[in-house]
């Protein structure tokens, strides 16, 4: 209530107080002092019904209507209650009262044309459109010499409900249009919110879903500013279905949840009011009874008194068990209403969580599909430029081998981005070196930097601990996409990398990441814009520099994932600066862990030159070792990394004689896969075997003696899978690489629990290739 409503409340109190004193014991009220009262409370009674707070609304218009002691007043407060009646689905009730109040107004005057607009409203919703029609015609009569502009606005607004409700969609929009802004203006805001939802509704039905959400949110922002409830109820309803069409379901539900909880507080408060009703009409009753009672007593005053109250007994008895039947049964029809919303709800929630699944499904089989011929076209582009091509050729062979490079791209940055918005991505807590992970990254993006000729320069704080644990491929994902995206955009300039301790506790510490370059910078309308997905700063730029618009999105959900947010400082023509703050936690003091999250301690040093004479020295960490799946396997590369770290295993390179000696089982299906991968082995002077399954991989190692095994995953008759827990039961020295299209979790720790070595995804670069494969032989470096 306002400051201007409850002046006009003690105003009024003051005059009856006033009145009062004079008249004395006949306690009189003035006409004008009735309407000032009555319509304040009329006017927070018409607000409550917009609100859908009915027990409210009809305490305020009973109020009301106590208050009215003149005829007149008495009709105004009754075409509220009109209005109530309309707005809690009681039409009967409605239409009655209607018929009761009309002799109290002259049949040319405003308040006649009132009732019968408020009539038609009632006539529209009992689906009565001819008698409706008539009525608005009534009104449109008497309101022919009125200077009321309101009234003649609510004529329009009656008549384009008509239009709306027998489909005549142009005329409707056409009156709502020229209503909308002059009820936003005149503050007449309910009636221009549900100006809004019609407007919405017709563009609905035309299916033009876009012009239907706006105006949804002009309406729902109405509505939400002043608690119009009943119109937020059929908003968020119409939202939910329009996403639902679309195929967004997370919006949908969200927008589903938001109706049934005012479903939800609507039927309560209808139950409460039901319930109120209820028990003023028994309080009558009982006031009857208890008068008929009365009557009773006092023609049978010679009866004894014990049976009188015996009857006054079980009658109030009655009363209160008929009482709590009714409240009962209420209560019993609200929860089943309710559980069917519940019902309705869950349905609707695994309906979008299925299409999530389907969605990732789809993504992850299409996906495999494209990773297969882009490893052909990957792999045949590196053979023919092993073969000396001239300058035309190697110029187009290296311009596919660039397109295949970036479709590669665009498949990662798609199946992060979808993981991230599956919520799929779990993070994971490790120790490791977060300086050395700096010096990696900014290392392998080198090359990159000196083609667009940048200098990276590398700001490391050297307070911050070496050992933290965290989840280091997330960090290096999130570094590795910023510091790219400031090569991209600079050309003959400089890129900083700075990392600084900002805090400590006893168990974590915070650290900033600043990426800032100098390169061409964004403007400050595209800066919160470039964060979305799709999204680049314009469409010269993905002309000019390529990419998918995807690398920052995933930056900033990872960022999020993490519990911390990036920000953004650029100015055109200077430069970027991302920044970001990530907690870290502080590891175990007890142990050192390497980053292929294989425990280790330190070893004697040792002056033998063969991996046998290595010795474990930390019996905690053979003990932890052995629990494992695998551990023989797990054992024996620990002891190699011990061993390669003392100096122990050779690093020269190996002589042609040397890798002709080496041989290599490809177990692979299919067969353009299969003759790639042996001429790229061959090439280096390897010698290979072929299994065309899982089965014949198996066979093969019975048979011969491998140095190492290429295992593809998805094979007919036994899987790679499969073949490796089989070869692992007969044989744990043996290196076995995964080499596969598939699409690898969030966590390669399955692989490693079967038996698998490493992993190298299909397509792969060159480098890492042959890297992989000096890691799985220990003993030599392939150049």
């Amino acid at each position: 209530m306002s400051i201007r409503d409850l002046n006009k409340i003690f105003i009024f109190f003051i005059i009856i107080s006033v009145q009062s004193y004079v008249y004395g014991q006949n306690f009189y009220v003035s006409k004008s002092s009735q309407s000032l009262a009555v319509d304040i409370i009329l006017e927070r009674a018409q607000h409550a019904i917009e609100s859908a707070r009915f027990q409210e609304a009809d305490r305020l218009v009973s109020s009301a209507t106590e208050i009215a002691k003149d005829s007149a007043i008495y009709a105004q407060t009754q075409l509220v209650r009109v209005s109530f009646f309309s707005k809690t689905q009681q039409l009967e009730e409605a239409l009655g009262l209607i018929d009761l109040i009309a002799p109290y107004f002259k049949e040319d005057s405003e308040n006649a044309a009132k009732l019968l607009l408020l009539k038609s409203d009632v006539l529209i919703k009992s689906g009565l459109i001819i008698e409706a029609d008539m009525a608005i015609t009534k009104a449109q009569l008497i309101l022919i010499t009125s200077q009321n502009n309101n009234l003649n606005e609510e004529v329009k607004l009656v008549k384009a409900q008509l239009n709306l409700k027998i489909k005549n969609y142009e005329k409707a929009k056409a009156s709502f249009e020229e209503l909308l802004p002059s009820l936003i203006n005149k503050g007449q805001f309910y009636s221009a919110a549900q100006v809004g939802l019609h407007l919405a509704n017709i563009a609905y039905d035309n299916k033009d879903y876009e012009f239907s959400k706006a105006y949804l949110t002009e309406s729902i922002g109405i509505s939400e500013r002043i608690g119009l409830n009943l119109l937020l109820k059929e908003s968020y309803q119409l939202f939910a279905t329009m996403y639902k069409i679309e195929g967004d379901f997370k919006n949908s539900v969200f927008y589903l949840e938001k109706y049934t909880d005012l479903v939800k507080m609507e039927e309560e408060l209808l139950a409460n009011l039901t319930a109120s009703l209820e028990l003023d009409k028994l309080k009558k009753e009982h006031k009857t009874l208890f008068d008929s009672n009365k009557e009773k007593t006092k023609e049978l005053k010679g009866i004894d008194t014990t049976y009188i109250l015996l009857y006054v007994l079980i009658t109030l008895l009655s009363l209160l068990t008929l009482s709590l039947f009714k409240n009962n049964k209420l209560r019993a029809k609200s929860n089943n209403v309710l559980k069917d919303k519940n019902s309705a709800l869950i349905d609707e929630r695994d309906r979008a969580q299925d299409a999530a699944k389907v969605k990732a499904d789809f993504l992850s089989t299409i996906t495999h599909e494209l990773r297969t011929p882009l490893y052909a076209v990957t792999g045949l582009t590196y053979l023919l430029l092993e073969t000396k091509p001239r300058k035309d050729q190697k110029e187009y062979l290296e311009t596919l081998q660039s397109s295949g490079d970036y479709l590669l791209s665009l498949i990662d940055n798609i199946l992060d981005y979808n993981k991230l918005e599956a919520n799929k991505v779990e993070l994971e807590t490790i120790p490791f070196d977060l300086n050395k992970r700096m010096n990696d990254i900014g290392l392998s993006l080198k090359g990159q930097a000196s083609d667009q000729n940048n200098i990276i320069h590398i700001e490391y704080d050297s307070s911050i601990p070496s050992i933290l644990q965290g989840d280091p491929v997330k960090v290096s994902q999130i570094l590795i996409n910023l510091i790219g995206n400031a090569i991209k955009f600079t050309k003959d300039g400089d890129i900083y990398i700075r990392t600084n301790k900002v805090s400590t506790t006893s168990d974590k510490c915070l650290v900033n990441f600043e990426i800032e370059d100098n390169g061409k910078g964004i403007s400050i309308e595209k800066q919160e814009a470039i964060f979305e997905n799709f999204i680049q700063e314009g469409n010269n730029t993905t002309r000019e520099y390529g990419g998918t618009g995807l690398g920052l999105a995933i930056v900033k959900n990872l960022v999020t994932l993490m519990g911390s947010n990036i920000t953004l400082k650029s100015e055109v023509g200077k430069g970027s600066k991302f920044s970001f703050d990530i907690w870290f936690d502080f590891p175990n003091s007890n142990k050192f862990f390497t980053e292929k999250h294989v425990p280790c301690t330190s070893i004697e040093e040792s002056t033998s030159s063969t991996i046998e004479n290595v010795d474990i020295k930390n019996k905690s960490i053979k003990e932890e070792l052995k629990s494992l799946p695998n551990s023989k396997s797990l054992e024996n590369k620990f002891i190699k990394n011990e061993a390669m770290k003392e100096g122990v295993i050779s690093s020269k390179p190996a002589t042609p004689a040397e890798l002709s000696k080496k041989l290599i089982l490809i177990a692979e299906d299919n067969k353009i896969n299969q003759m790639i991968t042996r001429k790229i082995l061959e090439a280096r002077n390897f010698t290979c075997d072929v299994a065309n399954n899982g089965q014949e991989a198996i066979d093969a190692v019975r048979c011969k003696k491998y140095d190492l095994i290429l295992m593809d995953i998805h094979m007919p008759i036994k899987n790679g899978k499969e073949a490796t827990k089989e070869i692992r039961s007969f044989d744990s020295e043996i290196p076995i690489v995964a080499l596969t299209a598939v699409t690898l979790s969030e966590s390669d720790k399955e692989f490693y629990e079967i038996g698998f070595d490493d992993i190298i995804p299909k397509p792969f670069k060159m480098d890492e290739f042959f890297e992989k494969i000096q890691t799985a032989f220990s003993n030599y470096e392939i150049l």
